[in-house]
């Protein structure tokens, strides 16, 4: 029971009392129970309040302690506000850690891709953050528009969502779509009460295809985690246009990204895997990011491959972007688990090495002159990332 109390803590509103908890469930002996053998080898990367549902840097890291997670990756969509609280909690566990901020922007061929800033040195991370404002607007703009969306179809049903902004409250946050439909569920059970009203409203009003396993879940108005299922069922479920998205340019990224010192990456989201990393060296992108699969191991032998065949660093990730996410995933070939975890580690070690010397990044030209190969640096910069 004081365990689950020192968890519940882990959101609460003030930074002290969340990293308080989580340094008297780190360092209860009875808590130790917890903690996995470390065959959860998979890069884990978390996204936090900061742009997504609602769990703190302070649960983040906790989370990766229990699970024996390799280390703790906080990428929140544009948006750096995670960093400094990451940073403390990892102190209060002496765990390992690297903290990013990922974002939707126009390739020149016009096509939408998605990259992301790792391993930000630690002096540079508010600036970084202001800097991303741009961004944080983009997608504000973008939410509203779906929000007015989502008003006119629930406008008969006396449903209706406020207009969002984010706000500066010693952070910034980025808001995001999962915020409007957390928002939308409290409407929606504030004005029906009950799970089986809720239910009904949603089959038979809404005429949502609901499936038994969500039906399970929707059940269950007790569970803490029930207002984000009714979200993630309205997200998944409504059959809404989305708005036009405005995006900054991939330049504009990867030029704040050298600015600032973090690895740039870019996320491969299928097609021709040969036709991915031309694209990235064409654009001068320092890594690749693929979400790990489980059914298709033999490709991420081959994206490493592929990478390091052209200099580019191979990254691949597990997103924890939803509570309900368990990291029941890992590397079948554990020498491959291993290359992975090495690749992860490069991460937490140019974010070290950067932070300390900017010279001393890991695609820095003083670097890449002195070690020329990719493997070279993997080697080196894996080291620094596990001592």
């Amino acid at each position: 029971m004081q365990n689950e109390q020192l968890v519940s803590k882990l959101n609460d509103k003030r930074m002290k009392t969340r990293l308080k908890a989580l340094k008297a469930l780190t360092q209860d002996s009875s808590s130790q129970t917890l903690v996995m053998e470390k065959d959860n080898n998979i890069n884990c990367v978390f996204r936090t309040v900061y742009s997504c549902f609602d769990r703190s840097p302070s649960l983040a890291v906790y989370y990766t302690y229990k699970f024996g997670m390799p280390l703790t990756g906080i990428v929140d969509y544009a948006s750096l506000s995670s960093a400094e609280e990451l940073i403390k909690a990892e102190k209060e566990v002496g765990g390992t850690y690297y903290c990013g901020a990922e974002v939707a922007v126009k390739a020149p061929s016009g096509e939408r891709i998605i990259l992301s800033a790792v391993g930000v040195p630690h002096k540079n991370v508010k600036a970084f953050n202001d800097d991303l404002s741009s961004y944080r607007n983009k997608r504000l703009a973008f939410t509203n528009a779906l929000r007015e969306k989502l008003n006119a179809k629930f406008k008969k049903y006396s449903i209706s969502l406020p207009y969002a902004f984010w706000s500066l409250f010693g952070t910034v946050k980025t808001t995001s779509v999962e915020d409007l439909y957390v928002n939308l569920a409290s409407k929606i059970i504030e004005k029906f009460k009950t799970a089986d009203a809720i239910t009904k409203f949603l089959t038979e009003d809404l005429a949502l295809e609901i499936l038994d396993d969500e039906a399970k879940k929707l059940s269950d108005e007790s569970s803490t985690l029930y207002l984000f299922d009714l979200a993630y069922a309205l997200k998944n479920k409504l059959k809404i246009k989305l708005p036009d998205e405005q995006l900054n340019t991939a330049d504009h990224f990867l030029a704040l990204c050298k600015k600032y010192g973090a690895i740039s990456s870019a996320t491969y989201k299928g097609g021709n895997l040969g036709d991915f990393i031309k694209q990235i060296k064409i654009l001068g992108i320092n890594s690749a990011t693929a979400e790990f699969s489980a059914k298709n191991q033999e490709f991420m032998q081959e994206f490493y491959d592929k990478c390091i065949e052209n200099d580019v660093l191979p990254i691949v990730r597990t997103l924890f972007a939803h509570p309900r996410k368990k990291p029941d995933n890992k590397f079948l070939d554990v020498e491959l688990a291993v290359k992975y975890n090495d690749t992860a580690s490069c991460i937490v070690g140019h974010e070290i090495s950067s932070s300390i010397n900017p010279e001393d990044g890991m695609f820095t030209p003083s670097t890449i002159e002195r070690f020329p190969s990719i493997l070279e640096r993997i080697k080196l910069y894996s080291r620094v990332g596990t001592k």
